[in-house]
């Protein structure tokens, strides 16, 4: 459980904007570049690092079904 709950602190510091259940008083505003990016937590060499990777595109389909949603 520690090794977890320092995974999603790192990734929460890291992360500074305020979106969804992630809130930080600090940066209390949405910011659209968070969105497009996802934080990943890997263990190296003993050591936890965080890295970024950019959120995959929807898939046409699922891009329509958002869509009719709205």
């Amino acid at each position: 459980m520690l090794t977890v709950s320092e995974a999603v602190t790192r990734s929460a510091l890291a992360r500074e904007e305020s979106r969804g259940a992630h809130s930080r008083i600090d940066h209390p505003a949405l910011d659209a570049t968070w969105g497009t990016k996802n934080n990943v937590i890997v263990r190296e060499s003993g050591a936890m690092t965080l890295r970024q990777s950019p959120v995959p595109q929807l898939p046409n389909e699922l891009k329509q079904l958002v869509a009719d949603e709205k």
